[in-house]
């Protein structure tokens, strides 16, 4: 990572996601100051599974894949963070390791909290705290619908509620727009299904002859979002 520099000018672009722009201004304005930005280049990783809490980040510009290694081996793709999108609440809030790694996709550039800056910023008192524990709880409450329900759907539901689970941020609503999967390979969804790449790809061929997908070299385009959640529904 580049050495450390003045995060005013990130001020405006902060003030553009969901959920620091719902904070209190007092919350707002004690996070840019204590906060600076730095960049990271594509394939370097800001934090690892395993590692120490590494504070609470802001994707300012770039992309990073969320990653995690199951106990065989294989790297499933957990979830993409898109501007302005955050990452590392967990490790913030329970002060453990990182459950996965994050690694920049492209060119990224970074709005770091640190660990000790998170504490003294949102453990001042419980309704401060829960503005910090929300966008986990959004994350549980996903995590939660993921096993209970879409592990058992067919496989192409399975298909349809990752694309459009991967298209969003993780730790904001289920719903809304969903963005495109840029360097996501077919092989790193199948992953994420648990399924085979052959499969998948056939798959994606079927949603794509039905208008609701444009797939392109390392690249997957959610055209139509309805039609696309109405087929992942459970029957």
């Amino acid at each position: 990572m580049s050495a450390r520099k003045s995060i005013d000018p990130a001020a405006t672009t902060l003030m553009t996601d969901l959920w620091f722009s719902r904070l209190p201004a007092h919350v707002q304005t004690a996070m840019i100051a204590a906060g600076s930005s730095s960049n990271l280049q594509p394939g370097r990783t800001l934090f690892h599974q395993g590692g120490g809490p590494t504070g609470l980040h802001c994707i300012l510009s770039g992309e990073l894949h969320v990653t995690g290694v199951a106990p065989g081996g294989g790297e499933v793709i957990m979830a993409i963070v898109r501007p302005v999108e955050w990452v590392g609440f967990l490790a913030c809030l329970d002060g453990l390791p990182h459950a996965y790694s994050g690694t920049a996709a492209s060119q990224t550039t970074l709005f770091t909290l640190a660990p000790k800056a998170v504490a003294a910023i949102f453990e001042v008192d419980v309704a401060t705290y829960r503005l910090l524990e929300m966008p986990e709880l959004n994350a549980a409450r996903k995590l939660a619908n993921f096993v209970i329900s879409d592990f058992g759907l067919p496989l192409p539901k399975r298909v349809a509620a990752r694309l459009t689970d991967l298209g969003r941020w993780g730790y904001g609503p289920a719903s809304g727009p969903v963005a495109p999967l840029e360097k996501v390979s077919q092989e790193e969804l199948a992953m994420s299904v648990h399924a085979s790449r052959q499969k998948v790809n056939a798959i994606l061929r079927e949603f794509a002859s039905q208008g609701w997908i444009e797939v392109g070299y390392g690249r997957i385009r959610v055209t139509d979002v309805e039609a696309l959640e109405q087929f992942a529904r459970p029957e």
